[in-house]
């Protein structure tokens, strides 16, 4: 029995899973959520360390600390993955959690919206265990991201949304799942993995009353716009002049640029699609009406050590890295543990240790030169290895690429 138990006079809910630095978009969902859905309860999942000062600022919201739900070896976990891992890893085991409670669970990422009511996305728990939206119902492969490939790569189904119903084939996917997630749920296509979502390829093969809701007014997103278009009638908006608007995702949305649409796609230009105009815009106002600007400021806590130090990203892959044997049994913070004695041995902790900046693809323009000596050194291996054994050479380069799959060093 997991530690959390809630009364409640409905028998739905939804929730989300966030860090403090997305608390804003969290308030948004919740609200729009609460005044649609009148007889729901909404829970806000926080992956950060307790904070009673910051949660005492919300005495309205339904706050639930990383910590409360009960995940296994959670010291272990908070330090094995990052923030955006850890935070979509938990899913299933909250999902676990709310079916203690209620009969129909809903996830929705914090940066989703409600628009309209979601009661039919509800009644298809009536006779489905498990609802699932594709990433985009209809081919696109124009060299633009994201397409068929980048679908390829992190899931053709996304996690922004999910539903679940309280039978036995409903618990026996998320424990399937959480457990998938808490040993592999690692950033990592080049081995296969993507977080909490590429599991999920696998759930019409696995999960016989599963259904792929495809509606195009629920999880209208960036990399869905090639085949969705909005209008606005009679007071609200409508997806291709025929289905409601239900919910729409502003994954990696700027207020400051809301017209951008999304930093991660790069087929339509900023101010582009008109139809999303006044959306886009009206999103941003009240985004930064909940306090963005402060509140995406907030440090992820469990990026550092209660000593204050840096946890670095190369320090948590080490980490997780099964060749080190490191015990999942201890908490890997503590002075003592097997960890942090590597660490300090390995100079891998310390003042010297500064915060690194999360980069993505789009970052490597600023890294030119480095690029242009690795094609360098690329091509002294070619001369050196020959075509045969130097294909080999990236071949072992693209598996070692993941410092878990290194050797120890």
């Amino acid at each position: 029995m997991l530690p959390i138990v809630y009364k409640s006079q409905f028998g739905r809910a939804a929730f989300t899973v966030c860090a403090r630095n997305y608390f804003a978009q969290a308030l948004l969902l919740e609200n729009s959520f609460r005044l649609l859905n009148l007889e729901c309860d909404f829970h806000i999942v926080l992956m950060d360390r307790r904070d009673e000062a910051f949660a005492s600022k919300f005495p309205s919201i339904s706050i639930i600390w990383v910590e409360d739900i009960g995940l296994p070896h959670f010291h272990a976990n908070a330090l094995r993955f990052d923030v955006i891992e850890f935070s979509t890893n938990v899913k299933p085991h909250c999902l676990s959690l709310f079916l203690n409670t209620y009969q129909k669970v809903l996830y929705l990422d914090p940066d989703t919206f409600v628009f309209d009511t979601l009661a039919p996305v509800y009644d298809e728990l009536d006779h489905h265990s498990i609802i699932i939206t594709p990433a985009s119902m209809t081919p696109v492969l124009d060299g633009h991201r994201p397409d068929d490939i980048e679908f390829l790569r992190v899931g053709v189904f996304n996690l922004g949304f999910i539903g679940v119903s309280a039978c036995d084939e409903a618990r026996r996917f998320v424990h399937w799942w959480s457990d998938r997630c808490l040993s592999d749920g690692f950033h990592e296509t080049q081995s296969g993995v993507f977080v909490d979502q590429k599991w999920i390829n696998l759930v019409p093969c696995y999960f016989e009353h599963s259904k792929i809701i495809k509606d195009p007014g629920v999880n209208m997103a960036p990399w869905n716009l090639h085949e969705r278009r909005l209008s606005w009638e009679d007071g609200k908006y409508l997806v291709n002049a025929s289905s409601p608007l239900r919910l729409f995702h502003f994954s990696s949305f700027d207020p400051h640029r809301p017209l951008i649409i999304a930093k991660r796609q790069t087929r339509f230009a900023e101010g582009e699609r008109a139809d999303l105009s006044s959306l886009l815009n009206d999103y941003a106002t009240a985004l930064l009406a909940a306090g963005f600007d402060e509140l995406s400021q907030h440090e992820y806590s469990f990026d550092y050590f209660p000593s204050g130090d840096y946890v670095s990203p190369t320090l948590r892959r080490l980490y997780a890295n099964p060749a080190y044997k490191f015990p999942m049994d201890e908490d890997p913070a503590q002075p003592s543990s097997a960890l942090m004695r590597f660490a300090r041995e390995k100079r891998l902790i310390g003042k010297h240790v500064t915060k690194s900046k999360r980069q993505t693809a789009g970052d490597i323009g600023a890294y030119s030169r480095q690029v242009r000596l690795l094609g360098l050194g690329f091509r002294i291996g070619l001369k050196i290895l020959g075509p045969n054994r130097y294909f080999l050479l990236m071949r072992y380069l693209a598996h070692a690429s993941s410092i878990r799959n290194q050797p120890p060093l």
